[in-house]
């Protein structure tokens, strides 16, 4: 049996009051993120953040891939994580996000740590690929009918060992439902892409896996061999 706290408004600000600790510098991007409308839902919450940066210290990853950054808070919380020497190479496409990404990255001394490859990503992990390039956490979080392609670039580049952290896979219950009527146009492509992408994690026996059915669905996947 499932046990499923619905997340109140009361719940959140519990969750913000002893849930995790958050730095101030991760604070105003995650504020700025919010003044960004519909796209704001693209940021995760400071939670995940947190969970992102305690996989990170459990793990002693060094080599860190993103792939989506939006305004740079993944990035950010996983940066401040990293051990000296450690550095986290993010893809994103959107040079506008990137360079406010950056201002708060600055200002938390980490820009050193963050290698960015403003192109689209699936052309960057192939050259990933190519280069022989490998990882020991890798994030998938972008646009999801691409996820098919960046899960197959990822089961390459992690590391035996290594681990892949896929977001948005229940995508608010619509891989069980299916796309609903009032859905923008994007949802039934997303949909069956995710569908896909978990139905590869499940029967990929290199991978040990884990849904978590947290905010809009987490899978962690380690590569076992």
């Amino acid at each position: 049996m499932r046990i499923i706290v619905p997340i109140t408004p009361e719940i959140e600000s519990y969750i913000d009051e002893v849930g995790y600790r958050e730095h101030p510098v991760l604070a105003a991007c995650r504020a700025e993120a919010q003044t960004r409308g519909a796209m704001a839902v693209m940021q995760i919450a400071p939670e995940q953040g947190a969970f992102l940066q305690l996989l990170i210290e459990i793990t002693g990853a060094r080599h860190v891939l993103e792939i989506g950054a939006f305004t740079g808070y993944s990035t950010l919380a996983m940066a401040l994580s990293l051990p000296e020497g450690g550095q986290i190479t993010t893809c994103d496409i959107d040079e506008a996000v990137i360079n406010v990404a950056r201002q708060f990255w600055a200002k938390a001394g980490v820009t050193h740590r963050i290698d960015v490859r403003l192109a689209d990503a699936a052309k960057t992990l192939g050259d990933l690929s190519d280069h022989g390039e490998s990882f020991d956490l890798i994030l998938i979080d972008a646009d999801k009918p691409r996820y098919p392609t960046y899960l197959e670039y990822a089961i390459k580049l992690v590391k035996v060992g290594g681990l892949i952290v896929v977001d948005d896979t229940l995508i608010h219950g619509r891989v069980v439902t299916g796309s609903l009527d009032g859905d923008p146009d994007y949802v039934r492509p997303a949909v069956e892409a995710m569908r896909l992408v978990n139905k590869r994690l499940h029967n990929d026996e290199r991978l040990t896996i884990a849904m978590v059915p947290a905010h809009d669905g987490w899978t962690l996947a380690r590569r076992r061999f």
